[in-house]
């Protein structure tokens, strides 16, 4: 069985990384060609509180994905310093989440994420290496540019075929109604990539890259919306048995509730917010500690520190 490669070489076998993406609702209403709605510190004032509940619950420490433009609110860099004070690692989802980051020019691509890591690194008080980027989107050019701008892994592959080929799906389908879609269908190639981690060629960076695990012969995520139901999240962590590293990754989203939160109901479109509150809550907590079981949790960060 291998063992993940980090910066440093190897890590230890049986390792198991949680994350989360900060994405605010405003990635959700673009992503659908919804109208505007609330501009609210939502996410730090209810789906990061419930999440860092979780992870104190389960005793992981996890890895918090943030935009730096949410800083606006002194919520978002309050819950960035209890965050990273409690041994959580914040890491870099970009300055604005534009899902078309990867295909900017890369001196427009350094201004966003170097301004990023910046603020960010202020916001928690710890040096932000990692980076995630917007809609798992990637290319040379971004990734070049991470590494010269300091980040020290990525962690942006998704190495799962049916989700970029749904993602691909839903984004024509609303060009169909005679609307746009933010997001992209993307780099198509990444998302067929091998689950181990990996580094990437000089030509790319060189970075560490921690895939997002996906389990079973057609590559199901482990992720919010494929745990938040109990009996396809008790599936995937049996299909993740004897993997040798685990990384596991939740939305914001997936912490708030159309009724507990004001949400407007458009949003329903969402799947994992089809899901009662209470019953995603209790189905990733039983996922997460069946796979913490038997293996050590660590940052993202610690890996490449160690």
């Amino acid at each position: 069985m291998d063992a993940a490669p980090t910066a440093a070489g190897v890590v230890a076998p049986s390792t198991l990384c949680v994350g989360i993406d900060l994405d605010d609702l405003r990635c959700y209403r673009g992503i659908h060609a919804l109208p505007p709605g609330p501009d609210t510190p939502l996410v730090f004032d209810a789906a990061v509180p419930r999440f860092l509940d979780l992870c104190d619950r389960v005793r992981v420490r996890a890895t918090l994905f943030a935009i730096a433009e949410d800083l606006k609110w002194p919520a978002a860099g309050a819950a960035m310093r209890a965050a990273a004070t409690a041994g959580h690692e914040v890491a870099s989802h970009s300055l604005a989440h534009r899902y078309d980051l990867s295909l900017l020019p890369p001196g427009a691509i350094e201004a966003d994420v170097a301004s990023a890591r910046t603020a960010l690194s202020d916001a928690a008080g710890r040096e932000v290496v990692g980076f995630r980027g917007p809609g798992y989107n990637l290319s040379g050019d971004l990734l070049r540019v991470l590494a010269r701008t300091g980040h020290r892994y990525d962690s942006s592959v998704l190495a799962s075929p049916p989700y970029w080929m749904a993602r691909a799906a839903i984004i024509a389908s609303i060009r169909l109604r005679g609307r746009r879609s933010a997001s992209i269908v993307g780099r198509g190639r990444d998302f067929f990539r091998g689950r181990a981690p990996f580094r990437w060629g000089p030509g790319d960076g060189g970075l560490p890259e921690f895939p997002i695990t996906a389990c079973g012969p057609i590559r199901i995520p482990l992720i919010g919306t494929t745990l938040c139901r109990p009996g396809l999240a008790a599936r995937l962590v049996r299909g993740a048995a004897g993997r040798p590293f685990v990384n596991v990754e939740f939305h914001a989203i997936d912490f708030l509730g159309i009724a507990e939160d004001g949400i407007e109901p458009a949003l329903a479109v969402e799947p994992a917010l089809k899901v009662p509150l209470a019953d995603r809550l209790a189905s990733f907590e039983s996922a997460l500690r069946a796979l913490a079981s038997g293996r050590a949790n660590s940052t993202l960060a610690d890996l490449v520190r160690r």
